[in-house]
């Protein structure tokens, strides 16, 4: 008896350090070009794909793999089914990447080739896996920083990873596993309409006024740290006009300064530029220098120029808020006298309009611009767009 407990014992043991000679091997393979282990690479897409309830996800990256190629039958020279693929799909029911945020740890496997048999002389393909996105998606490979496609249209499908090859006589009927990557998706096309401006400017209460969406509102910078959309429709529901509100933008964001290009490049493909100037100008801490609306609105379009040339060439509205502060009307009539004499031959705005979040001033005449703008857009910058 125990030399059979003896045995038994020197059995677990072997298992336990074979299991334990496995994990190493498994924590120790290392990406050739990031230097990374699986393990460290996936803490670290857990890492930046953090994002709090109520926020859109507008970047996401998955793991996706090809399906592994069915073995081939060497007496009947049978071949094994090709391994299913992974496609990447565009559909207009989705607004943002939330539900691939919470989808089986974001891995996306297609399935293997059947094996070829005396009864199935050419197995199976596998089946696919489809990735669905909304419409203006980009991917891109994390490990190599290479573009894969662009999603532009609604039911696109593009291809992410392929399958291998069954077995067959070239590879002398064994099959191979499905090759893997990690790739990042970023939606840079998510509303109309795209509020432009610096922090604490009142882009959040407006968006909260407008739609039915709740952004979180404070009285410090940098309140809005997520892209938030919010819908803005008609009584009869027959005009949506979809609004963004872009994180506060600073000077140098062009630069990528305060995470500029995570900002930015949700305003690479909207319709409709909004900027939200304080009619008191702004002062992001006692460092910097104050500016003026003017000064506000002249760096902003210097900022979305230096990203992305002819930016600044959409329509533009700007939307003057806080005007039921003290002093409001004479800071209002210095910029439209700035802009007219300094600024329209450069860039053209479509209206300036007063506004205050907090007593509701302008916000109908601010509405019904928009709607224009989206479902008409015929409309011509005339000397009475300024109000």
């Amino acid at each position: 008896m125990a030399q059979r407990g003896l045995c038994i014992r020197n059995l677990e043991l072997a298992r336990n350090m074979l299991a334990i000679q496995r994990r190493n091997v498994t924590s120790s393979t290392q990406d050739i070009q990031t230097g990374l282990t699986r393990k460290e690479m996936y803490e670290m897409v857990r890492e930046q794909q953090s994002f709090k309830k109520g926020e859109i996800c507008d970047s996401v990256s998955v793991y996706v793999r090809g399906g592994a190629g069915g073995m081939g039958y060497r007496r009947k020279n049978g071949t094994g089914g090709e391994g299913g693929s992974v496609w990447l799909e565009a559909l207009s029911m989705y607004q943002n990447l939330n539900h691939i945020h919470h989808h089986h740890n974001r891995k996306y496997v297609a399935g293997p080739g059947d094996n070829a048999n005396t009864n199935l002389i050419r197995g199976l393909k596998g089946e696919d896996s489809v990735v669905e996105v909304p419409p203006g998606t980009v991917a891109t490979d994390l490990r190599t920083g290479k573009v894969i496609c662009d999603v532009d249209r609604e039911g696109a499908r593009y291809l992410l990873q392929g399958g291998e090859k069954g077995g067959c006589l070239v590879n002398n009927y064994i099959s191979k596993r499905g090759e893997e990557r990690w790739v990042k998706l970023v939606l840079k096309s998510i509303a109309d309409v795209g509020l432009v401006g610096y922090p604490n400017a009142g882009k959040s209460s407006l968006l909260s006024v407008l739609s039915t969406a709740t952004p979180t509102i404070g009285s410090y910078p940098f309140t809005t740290l997520k892209p938030t959309v919010g819908h803005m429709q008609t009584i009869d529901r027959k005009m949506v006009v979809k609004i963004a509100d872009i994180p506060g933008l600073i000077e140098g964001a062009s630069e990528n300064k305060g995470l500029g290009h995570v900002f930015l490049q949700h305003i690479e493909r909207t319709k409709v530029l909004l900027f939200v100037l304080d009619v008191q100008g702004f002062t992001l801490n006692r460092r910097t220098p104050h500016r003026s609306p003017f000064e506000t609105f002249g760096y902003l379009c210097r900022e979305l120029e230096l990203y992305m040339p002819g930016l600044t060439k959409r329509p533009i509205v700007v939307a003057m808020n806080k005007m039921d502060t003290a002093g409001s009307d004479p800071e209002y009539d210095q910029f439209l006298g700035l802009y007219k004499s300094k600024l329209s031959k450069l860039i053209k705005v479509h209206s300036i309009v007063p506004i205050s979040c907090y007593t509701g001033q302008g916000l109908d005449q601010l509405q019904d611009l928009l709607y224009e703008l989206k479902y008409k857009n015929k409309r011509k910058i005339t000397e009475a767009d300024v109000v």
